[in-house]
């Protein structure tokens, strides 16, 4: 027995790797704790704050009725669905963004029309070779911006010019910008 210590005189020799082995684990536990109450704290946001409400998505689809002095006419069907107005026989834009144009028709001669959206820019011009018209594009409209037609013809004035039936459209493509109700 002389070789052996009292246990007291033992105890500061013995290894410790039970209390390395604690502290890891009150580590690990700590980090899962902190991120349920991560995980919480955004679903409680997520479910009880409001989400945010964007206005509806602005469209409108008119027929071309009629032209005189070089301007067409447009005549809206009564949809609930459109969120636009037809006011002194233009589109008037109330929200910002890019919407989708697409204008389609059938006239009885060639002609040119010119797709006019802001005042000081130069309008987009549409060519019908074939007398039919199938033009689609995505322009960037901003509030107060004013979409309407104008139609020339090479071959006959404007008061000979027949046509028969057309289609203009406009959908907003990227709700949530600045929109005045």
């Amino acid at each position: 027995m002389e070789g052996v210590q009292p246990l007291n005189e033992n105890v500061g020799n013995v290894p410790r790797s039970r209390c390395k082995w604690n502290k890891l684990l009150l580590v690990a536990s700590g980090i899962q704790g902190l991120g349920l109450v991560l995980c919480l704290t955004y679903i409680c946001l997520h479910f009880y704050y409001p989400q945010v409400q964007y206005p509806p998505i602005q469209s409108i689809g008119v027929q071309l009725t009629r032209y005189r002095m070089e301007k067409v006419f447009l005549i809206t069907a009564p949809n609930e669905a459109e969120t636009m107005k037809v006011t002194n026989n233009s589109i008037i834009i109330s929200c910002d963004g890019f919407y989708l144009i697409s204008l389609k028709g059938f006239f009885f001669q060639e002609v040119e029309i010119n797709l006019h959206y802001r005042r000081g820019r130069k309008p987009i011009l549409i060519s019908s070779k074939d007398r039919r018209v199938n033009f689609t594009t995505v322009i960037f409209l901003a509030f107060k911006d004013k979409v309407y037609l104008n139609v020339n013809t090479h071959n006959t004035s404007c008061e000979h010019l027949q046509m028969n039936g057309g289609e203009l459209i406009l959908i907003q493509q990227n709700p949530g910008g600045f929109c005045a109700s």
